[in-house]
């Protein structure tokens, strides 16, 4: 499990004074990709493998809002390693309140990048992620 926290600054809130969804969606980008770091799984590992990794379906339940100087802290960690998709699930909540503002769920997919297809996960990447679900790392 990798987490993250984040202070809300005025630039992440709504013409309402709260943090957009849309928002939202960004920060749960941005921790997943700290949490592929901790094994070296970046953007230059994936076009080095001749691959990408694509966002296929997310489901996310927005149950708080957010609003200027929250820290907010999002876990992250792997759920599920399919044969064809991973499924990772994140929970962000407000550091101070421990309310929950959302939790979700994304999978995705390793996409050729000659092909443009998704492609079944091979065993070496398997383990890559078998190895990140098995770490711990706070940013």
């Amino acid at each position: 499990m990798s987490t993250v926290e984040l202070k809300i600054k005025g630039y992440h809130l709504d013409l309402f004074g709260r943090v957009s969804n849309q928002r939202f969606l960004d920060f749960l980008e941005d921790a997943r990709w700290s949490y592929l770091d901790t094994i070296g799984l970046n953007y230059d590992e994936f076009a080095k493998r001749g691959v990408f990794l694509a966002v296929v379906n997310i489901n996310v339940n927005f149950r708080a809002p957010s609003f200027l100087g929250d820290v907010l802290v999002i876990e992250t960690m792997v759920d599920r390693i399919g044969n064809r998709s991973i499924t990772v699930k994140q929970k962000m909540y407000n550091k101070k309140t421990e309310q929950i503002i959302l939790d979700a769920e994304v999978v995705y997919v390793i996409v050729d990048l000659a092909t443009g297809k998704s492609i079944p996960i091979d065993n070496e990447m398997r383990q890559l992620w078998l190895e990140l679900s098995n770490k711990k790392n706070t940013h």
